[in-house]
């Protein structure tokens, strides 16, 4: 703790800064409101490209964003490669929207983004633009708390190849080739593509993942009023299952051991693991899009998406009650089995924007987003012990869920003086109904059928007040609502209620050699889903609505140009409040009945108070870059009980990070990349939960990374 506070004192005035320049000319086709978000009274933070690439050996999106404001991550194998999550605000991908190019993200039952189906996305993306609280509707249809867009990048304009290698702990490898056609059939169409191989075995025992992704993108210009973009992303994961975490004294024992897999003989005892205890999923996403310029400043974009996705959790199961899985004419004797439990689901629709920036004085935005996604669940069993059961084919559970979802939104922009004024105003409508598919009930599983529909409007406003060119006070207040998850229908007692929202921000921005940015933001929430500390049988957290709460706070980023591209420190800090009204738990006594035992004010768990990343960025000599990053975060309770047993201890944690990017005649870029990891080898948990005790996910200590790519 007295290194947290030194490191905090040390570099507290202290987000990333690159200097180097990107060979590789890039075809711009956004609308202009890409740019115009910046620019808007809400509180975001874009990540460039060039941001992403310096730390881009191997590990998931989350961790590549870490030393954003506000931002905390987490990684069930302990490395930030295979199953990893991002938290903003205390808030998890359930309650962040994250778009690509527009195009929901998030899976429409869970709402979860699993970072794992889309290895090696950096390596195509372009920026990424953080925008903490309700923010705008461009953003994604259902933005709720915090959103990110991913802009993907657009082939390049000149013909090129790439290759990109890298090597470290855990037998970590990844490798990337892209090439590009450049400009062909008449300066019309330019061609990109990339393929990525990422393997690792994980801190965690059997924490591997084989990880295999592609991206294909082409451009058409019919002409410079007309553009086509199609782009085919797929990914393929294979990981072994490590979302069990390990309990208290576990962790002080062996904090690497892995409970799944385990094979238990009949008394009890470990006698080996299951080798094939897997997670294994593909995804493939279809984009076409159609950039029109109409002329008198009116444009369009209209893209068509289609997401084909599936895959099946392969697990080892002991001493196991047949009747679950509608076997018990084989014995009436628990056994060990082996079950694969299924995903088969499609995701299509389409997303329009159009916009006037020069209509009078105002600057107007419409969008009209639509979707269904239609999804299978259903599983088998493969294996039996001491049975001789052979119907693989066999489905003990079956059922289907279809969720349609509509939104439209107006936007405008007008401009006053010093003030520009913001409004904007969304509906969005939710069908969501599931149901048992033929001879697919099973009464011990968790799910039921339900139905809902919800009808939303989401109201926005804000203004701008630029002081001077440099310098602006910002303001603004939004509402947005959330649905229930597909687990929050499955998992509670009672049926879940929508989540409302209520987000006002007032903030300051500063440009120039000293950057800086202020933001005040308070957040009240009705019926807000928060984790209860529980997981259930496939490592989803446990959640309920707990009345009314909150989440307050304060963020500070800061980055400052010593020596124009030679020195500069960075940093930012978040300090918060978050916290139920009135948590409430139904609790049972010895004879099965149930009473509700209220907690008054408590804090949410999994929501740190205070959230901090700082460092400097140097180039001693010539091609050489030196980044020091450093990021703290607060103990966090992993119930809303605030138990004594179950906490998160806080953390300071030091990355560092050195490149050497020679000049070769005839080789556009050369560069080498050492990254250690963890360089004070500091033994701590990124995230847990709660049952009957705590549970937590040990991350590694030291390890390193090394790297060199080539571009010609």
């Amino acid at each position: 703790m007295k290194r947290s506070i030194f490191l905090l004192s040390l570099f507290g005035a202290s987000i990333l800064y690159a200097q180097e320049k990107d060979s590789i000319q890039k075809e711009e086709i956004q609308l202009g409101e890409v740019s115009i978000v910046e620019k808007l009274p809400i509180t975001v933070e874009k990540v460039t490209d060039k941001m992403l690439k310096k730390k881009n050996l191997g590990q998931d999106v989350p961790t590549l964003l870490n030393s954003a404001t506000s931002v905390s991550i987490a990684s069930d194998t302990g490395t930030g490669i295979g199953y990893s999550s991002i938290k903003i605000r205390g808030l998890n991908e359930q309650s962040i929207n994250v778009t690509l190019n527009g195009i929901p993200l998030n899976n429409p039952e869970s709402q979860g983004v699993f970072w794992v189906n889309m290895p090696d996305l950096a390596s195509s993306t372009s920026s990424m633009m953080i925008q903490r609280g309700v923010g705008t509707s461009s953003n994604g249809m259902a933005s709720f708390g915090a959103s990110v867009n991913i802009e993907s990048q657009n082939p390049s304009t000149i013909p090129f190849a790439e290759a990109n290698i890298s090597f470290g702990n855990y037998k970590t490898q990844k490798y990337t080739i892209q090439a590009g056609t450049g400009k062909i059939l008449n300066n019309k169409l330019s061609i990109d593509g990339r393929f990525s191989k990422i393997n690792s075995d994980g801190y965690v025992d059997r924490s591997w993942s084989d990880l295999i992704s592609y991206d294909f993108t082409a451009l058409y210009e019919l002409n410079e009023k007309t553009k086509f973009r199609f782009q085919n992303m797929f990914g393929k994961e294979q990981t072994y299952q490590a979302w069990s975490g390990v309990d208290a004294k576990t962790l002080k024992n062996d904090r690497t051991y892995n409970f799944e897999g385990e094979i238990l003989d009949e008394n009890g005892k470990v006698e080996g693991f299951y080798k094939n205890h897997t997670d294994n999923y593909r995804q493939n996403h279809y984009f076409l899009s159609w950039l029109q310029d109409f002329g008198n400043n009116w444009k369009s974009n209209l893209t068509f998406h289609y997401t084909k996705g599936k895959g099946y959790y392969e697990s080892y199961k002991n001493n196991r009650n047949l009747k679950r899985y509608k076997l018990d004419y084989l014995t009436s004797e628990k056994r060990n089995l082996i079950n694969r439990e299924y995903l088969d689901n499609d995701f299509y629709g389409f997303n329009l924007e159009v916009e006037n920036q020069k209509l009078n004085d105002f600057k107007v935005f419409f969008g009209l987003s639509a979707n269904e996604y239609d999804g299978d669940h259903y599983g088998n069993v493969l294996w039996v012990k001491g049975t001789d059961f052979k119907d693989k084919d066999f489905k003990y559970y079956n059922n289907r869920s279809v969720k349609k979802q509509l939104a439209a939104y107006a936007k405008v922009l007008y401009q006053l003086n010093k003030f520009e004024l913001f409004g904007d105003l969304q509906y969005r409508y939710v069908d969501y109904d599931a149901k048992y598919l033929p001879n697919g009930e099973n009464d011990l599983e968790d799910f039921r059928p339900f139905s809902d529909k919800f009808n939303f409007v989401n109201p926005k406003a804000g203004l701008n007040f630029k002081i001077n060119s440099s310098n602006v006070m910002y303001a603004s207040y939004g509402i947005s609502h959330r649905e229930p998850l597909r687990v929050d229908y499955e998992n509670n007692g009672k049926r879940p209620t929508a989540e409302f929202l209520q987000d006002y921000e007032l903030g300051y921005k500063k440009s120039g050699q000293l950057s800086l940015s202020a933001n005040l933001y308070y957040m009240a929430y009705k019926n807000q889903l928060v984790p209860t500390g529980k997981l259930n049988d496939v490592g989803t957290p446990i959640r309920e609505n707990s009345g009314k709460s909150y989440r307050r706070g304060v963020e500070f980023d800061a980055n400052y140009k010593i020596i124009p591209n030679r020195l500069n420190v960075f940093g930012n800090i978040t300090f918060s409040e978050n916290k139920h009204d009135n948590y409430k738990e139904e609790v049972w006594d010895t004879d099965g009945n149930s009473s509700v035992k209220e907690y008054g004010k408590t804090k949410i768990a999994l929501s740190p108070d205070v959230i901090s990343a700082f460092g400097f960025e140097a180039v001693p000599f010539k091609n050489v870059l030196i980044n020091l990053t450093n990021k703290y975060v607060g103990e966090q309770y992993l119930s809303n009980t605030e138990p004594a047993d179950g906490k998160l201890d806080s953390y300071l944690v030091s990355d560092l990070l050195i490149r050497y990017s020679p000049k070769v005649k005839g080789i556009k870029n050369l560069e080498f990349s050492f990254l250690i990891n963890n360089l004070f080898d500091v033994k701590y948990e990124s995230n847990g939960y709660y049952y009957e005790g705590g549970y937590y996910f040990p991350q590694a200590g030291i390890n390193v990374l090394g790297g060199v790519g080539i571009r010609l």
